[in-house]
């Protein structure tokens, strides 16, 4: 656990799924770019999603890490996506405009079926 957010990550073929549970936010950014930087070069993953299910309450400081991973990400030819959102983060991604640039789906198995 960093810093009030619990993350998670396993690996089911060519797809990395990272879990968080908690907020976030400022505290939490740092160790989810840590982990999405562990997927991308440690395990060579380009195809990843981040599972927001726990996840009730998001910052800029959050936001950016996710714009990052995306950045990342595609920029070795992979793709990030997003699922599991409650209410109050969908509503944040929506108002920033990151709905548009980032696939979001109701949970990891439909996110993880769309690349098969």
């Amino acid at each position: 656990m960093i810093e009030g957010v619990k993350i998670r990550t396993t690996a089911a073929g060519q797809i990395s799924l990272i879990m968080l549970e908690g907020d976030l936010d400022a505290s939490a950014a740092p160790g989810l770019s840590q982990a999405i930087a562990d997927v991308i070069t440690r395990e060579a993953s380009l195809r990843i999603v981040i599972d927001l299910t726990g996840v009730s309450c998001v910052d800029s400081y959050g936001l950016g890490v996710v714009v990052e991973a995306l950045k990342r990400a595609r920029a070795v030819g992979g793709d990030v996506r997003l699922c599991g959102l409650q209410d109050d983060v969908r509503s944040i991604l929506e108002m920033t405009g990151l709905m548009r640039q980032i696939r979001v789906y109701s949970d990891r198995d439909e996110a993880a079926s769309q690349w098969t």
